[in-house]
This record gives C-alpha cells, sequence and structure tokens, in this order.
C-alpha cells in the first residue's frame, strides 16, 4: 500500500512538471528554442522562434532579432544571437533559462503560384488578339515557367497579363504577367510564345513575270503561314484588280502588296512588250521587230532588243508600239 502511494505522488509530480512546460525547476523564464519556424512579419521577434515559458515579459517577447529572409529563403538564428539581443536590451541572461535547439531556421510565410496558372493567363492574352473570324493563330509556349513564390496575405492574388510588344504578335512573343494583391504588384512574370499566324492568301498557282496582270489564272486563294511573309499579304480577289507583277513570282510564294504595281496610265511601253524598232535619218528608214527591256513613258527613253540581232538598243518611245532608235552620233535638226 505504501509502494502504490509513493508511485502515485510521483506520477503527480511528473504531471505537474510537465504542465509547468516552460519554467525552469528554479522558477526562472524558460527560452526553449525551436528548430523551425515559419514568420508572417518583416522583422523575427523571439516568439516566433522560441517557446517561452513562465511569466516572461511582453517586451522579451517582441524582442526583434533581425529581418525576416527573402523570400524562398532560409535565416539561421542562433541561440547566441538571441542572447546578444538580450544583453543588448539591457536584460540580464541569468534570469532566463536557455533550452532547445542551438539554431532555428526561419522561413517567410508564402503562397505558391502555379506555373499553369501563369500559362494559363499569358496564353488568354495571347489568343485575345486573333478573333475567331479572322486570322488563325498557333500558339507554343517556348520555355518553362517555375512556380512562383508570393508573401503570404489575407486578399487574393490576381494575374494580370499584358503584351509586352507594341505591334500584331507574331514569331516570337512576350506576355508580362503581374501577380496583384489589392492593386499592389508582387512580382512579375514573363513568358514567351512561338505565334504562327495562319490566313486565306493569294498564293501563285505559276511562275509569273514581271509585267503579267494578276488574275485568277496565275493567282489561288490558300490558307499559309503569314509571320513571315516580307509586305502586307493580299487577302482578298479585289486586291488584285488592275494589279501587275512587279518582280517575278515563283509558284507558290505568297503574293503581297510589294510585289505589285498598277500601271501608270501614262505609260506606253512595258516590259517584254513586242515593239517597232524605228531607225530613221533625212535618207533613209528602217523598221524592225524588237522585244521592249523596260517600261517607258510616252517620250521617255526606253530599251529594247532586236529581235534579228540579239543586239540592245535604246531610243525614245513615240507611241505604244514604236521605239525611234537613235544611231551612234544622232542629233535632233
Amino acid at each position: 500500500m505504501a509502494r502504490l502511494l509513493r508511485l502515485t505522488c510521483v506520477a503527480v509530480l511528473i504531471g505537474m512538471a510537465a504542465c509547468a512546460g516552460a519554467e525552469a525547476a528554479d522558477g526562472r523564464p524558460e527560452i526553449a528554442l525551436k528548430a523551425r519556424a515559419v514568420v508572417t512579419r518583416d522583422v523575427i521577434e523571439l516568439a516566433d522562434v522560441a517557446a517561452l515559458g513562465g511569466e516572461t515579459p511582453p517586451e522579451v517577447a517582441h524582442l526583434a532579432l533581425g529581418n525576416a529572409p527573402w523570400l524562398g529563403h532560409v535565416r539561421r538564428v542562433g541561440r547566441v544571437l538571441v542572447k546578444a539581443r538580450l544583453l543588448s536590451a539591457g536584460f540580464d541572461l541569468s534570469q532566463f533559462e536557455f533550452t532547445g535547439a542551438e539554431a532555428c531556421l526561419v522561413e517567410l510565410e508564402s503562397l505558391c503560384v502555379r506555373p499553369e496558372e501563369i500559362v494559363a493567363a499569358a496564353r488568354r492574352c495571347l489568343q485575345a488578339q486573333f478573333p475567331e473570324q479572322g486570322s488563325r493563330a498557333r500558339i507554343e509556349l517556348l520555355h518553362e515557367v517555375e512556380p512562383v513564390l508570393v508573401p503570404a496575405g489575407e486578399g487574393r492574388v490576381e494575374l494580370a497579363p499584358s503584351l509586352a510588344n507594341q505591334g500584331a504578335p507574331q514569331g516570337t512573343a512576350r506576355v508580362d504577367v503581374d501577380l496583384v494583391r489589392d492593386g499592389a504588384r508582387l512580382k512579375q512574370v514573363s513568358v514567351n510564345f512561338s505565334v504562327k499566324v495562319y490566313e486565306q492568301v493569294a498564293v501563285a498557282a505559276r511562275s509569273i513575270g514581271v509585267g503579267e496582270p494578276l488574275t485568277s489564272d496565275n493567282v489561288r486563294f490558300a490558307e499559309r503561314e503569314v509571320t513571315p511573309a516580307n509586305g502586307a499579304y493580299v487577302r482578298s480577289p479585289d486586291e488584285l484588280k488592275g494589279q501587275f507583277a512587279a518582280v517575278p513570282i515563283q509558284t507558290g510564294q505568297l503574293v503581297t502588296r510589294r510585289m505589285m504595281s498598277r500601271p501608270d496610265k501614262s505609260l506606253v511601253i512595258n516590259p517584254n512588250q513586242q515593239v517597232f524598232l524605228v531607225v530613221q535619218t533625212p535618207t533613209l528608214r528602217a523598221v524592225t521587230v524588237g522585244r521592249s527591256l523596260s517600261r517607258a513613258r510616252l517620250g521617255e527613253v526606253a530599251r529594247a532588243q532586236n529581235v534579228s540581232t540579239g543586239r540592245e538598243v535604246v531610243g525614245i518611245a513615240v507611241d505604244g508600239s514604236t521605239i525611234q532608235v537613235r544611231l551612234e552620233g544622232q542629233t535632233d535638226d
């Protein structure tokens, strides 16, 4: 019976000691440093990194130990630092019992924004540039996006994407996504895409020579990638009316406005046109057939090739089918 009574007393004493928790046997407040801690403020306080027992003064609990670490980083707060701060604040270290870990690893409380959310917001921003009735775009992500940590808070984190550059998003396009809470930007993430644009555009159905009219006989409309087109591409048959090829166009090549020209009404000679080459002196007039090598207005210098000899000659366009060739040394009288 006496033995049972002794065991009961021991159990009660152990329970009382456990309830005392962070108070030393001699009544001194105990400062038990934690192994890890997460803080929500910019400044680390003693109560953040240690369990405080007994009648710990409030000024001890709120003792500043230093700045919180950068988001995603860890700061090591050691027992030596705690004692140094207490001494600097005028406290006697012998008043406290120091227990627990030798150092506490401190992190700033954060919220993780998933990369798929960021990419989806950026993609929607790009797709909005291409209405359903307009161009068709193929948008591909060019790089992986990492998860983003932002400081934890009560407000909701909003994603606000915007195009980085002005103009049509073609080729390589960058979208800047702002992570915003309560109107304040927490962080900005840049997302790069490859954007290929497809439209129904004019395509050369066969090789087209300079000066040849552009019609449905040599131009067709098909869906093609227009991203690398050099010049504004032609999207309507109406744009071809009255137009001629200003440069040689190869089969399958996109027809752009830079490749077209509308002949001036005052032009009388066009390239590759059959012309009459007239050589005339006071006593002689000779006519032969030639092929024009340039455009010319009435009275302008025109180049042509003598079909019979293959020789290139220079003369004056006198009408829509005649070039008056000047002989070497000939002058107007």
